[in-house]
């Protein structure tokens, strides 16, 4: 019986399909194990986009690097300049004599 009150069966029907079905390796063993077939040849190796092909799709420009779109991301200094009274604002550029 599990300190919360259920048994192990009654867990195992509720969690279904994602109860865990151990290999009977660790995670450090596997991460080995694929690392020597890949260097063996038994298995791909991971292939990326190259450059020259991300420039052919839409959101790349011509040296394959990613176009934000317009008004994305985030600025810091922009934000304290905005929140003046935040708690960031008085402590980050204060100078401490």
């Amino acid at each position: 019986m599990h300190p919360n009150g259920y048994t192990k069966e009654m867990i195992k029907e509720i969690l279904g399909s994602s109860w865990p079905q151990p290999s009977g390796e660790s995670g450090n063993q596997t991460r080995r194990r694929i690392g020597n077939e890949i260097r063996e040849g038994k298995r791909p190796k991971h292939t990326y986009p190259s450059a020259e092909s991300r420039a052919k799709l839409p959101n790349f420009d011509e040296n394959g690097k990613y176009i934000y779109p317009e008004g994305s991301g985030f600025s810091y200094m922009q934000y304290l300049k905005d929140n003046p009274d935040s708690t960031e604002a008085g402590t980050y550029g204060s100078k401490v004599s």
